[in-house]
């Protein structure tokens, strides 16, 4: 397939020529916009039939550039929404898990390996190996940090060590999590309690909001998000009466993005995610008022939203 460069007029062209509706003044948004981005990481929705080896890709009858752009943008607001509500979450966590492990093991024996969850009956080995290697990942983070962050240079230069409560703000998400599924049960069941979340499920759902975090920071597409892994089955599940699949696992809301918004709705205040409920429904609204060709339940079936979703903000 041809993937020599092409002018905005020889893109517009191409669009067109494969029934798609866009404007001269499009043009200026294709400029600005990436076309891969945009018009590739968009269209599925708009497609009427796929592309073969030997034919194009046709648009559905009326699918215009607007329309995709309207999703583009949608998926913009959705990321931005999500990020701010799990930068909060990822700040409540951090603060939980240096307080909890601070409290059982003193505020600088996080590098000692036995104040980690040792015990286990299979695998002892690999057990061992991931703590020393989140040591020694840990040891690297204060190594990077200590010349760009004034307070990991104070408490290094004038006390020899870091205390967690101040190393876990340059921690990442992903190595936070690896950190609480090392930590002791006890400890683990701790934090979860503090949440009023099951310990193992803790574990699953803050991996699972790692998962969307870094698809958030890296601008990729997310309304469609679908991930390999999936959050435990809850009461929210149930009292949505989301239907039951042939193995047992709702059909919705277990590895898509409402699976993220159902571990808002477990981590955040009432208040924050009633507000983020809110929030996301007008973004909805304002997606509906500019779909033509396709629907906004097209967009919902996507994410995993069940056709009540909003109902979850009064459970």
């Amino acid at each position: 397939m041809d993937k020599t460069f092409k002018t905005l007029d020889e893109q517009v062209s191409i669009l067109r020529h494969r029934g798609l509706r866009i404007s001269e003044e499009s043009k200026q948004v294709l400029q600005k916009e990436n076309y891969y981005s945009l018009v590739n990481g968009y269209k599925e929705l708009f497609i009427q039939t796929p592309a073969t080896s030997s034919t194009e890709e046709q648009y559905k009858d009326g699918a215009s550039f607007e329309e995709i752009k309207a999703l583009y943008d949608f998926d913009f607001e959705l990321r931005m929404l999500l990020l701010r509500r799990i930068l909060r979450i990822e700040n409540n966590i951090k603060s939980s898990i240096a307080y909890t492990f601070s409290e059982q093991h003193g505020h600088d024996n996080y590098l000692k390996i036995e104040n980690f969850d040792t015990e286990v009956k299979k695998n002892k080995v690999n057990r061992l190996k991931n703590i020393i290697q989140l040591l020694q990942g840990i040891q690297g983070e204060i190594a990077k940090n200590i010349t760009k962050h004034n307070s990991i240079k104070h408490y290094m230069t004038e006390y020899g060590y870091v205390p967690l409560w101040v190393l876990v703000n340059v921690l990442s998400l992903g190595t936070i999590s690896k950190f609480f599924n090392l930590m002791k049960q006890r400890d683990r069941q701790m934090v979860g309690k503090s949440f009023q979340i099951q310990e193992t499920d803790f574990g699953n759902m803050i991996g699972f909001l790692t998962l969307i975090r870094n698809k958030c920071a890296h601008d990729e597409r997310l309304f469609d998000f679908s991930a390999k892994t999936q959050i435990p089955t809850n009461t929210i599940h149930e009292s949505l009466k989301i239907p039951i699949n042939s193995g047992g696992q709702p059909i919705k809301g277990n590895h898509d993005i409402f699976a993220a918004f159902i571990c808002l709705k477990l981590f955040l205040s009432t208040e924050d995610f009633t507000k983020t409920a809110m929030e996301l429904n007008d973004t909805l609204t304002l997606l509906t008022d500019k779909l033509t060709v396709i629907s906004i339940d097209e967009v919902l079936d996507k994410m995993g939203f069940p056709e009540n979703w909003l109902d979850i903000k009064d459970l």
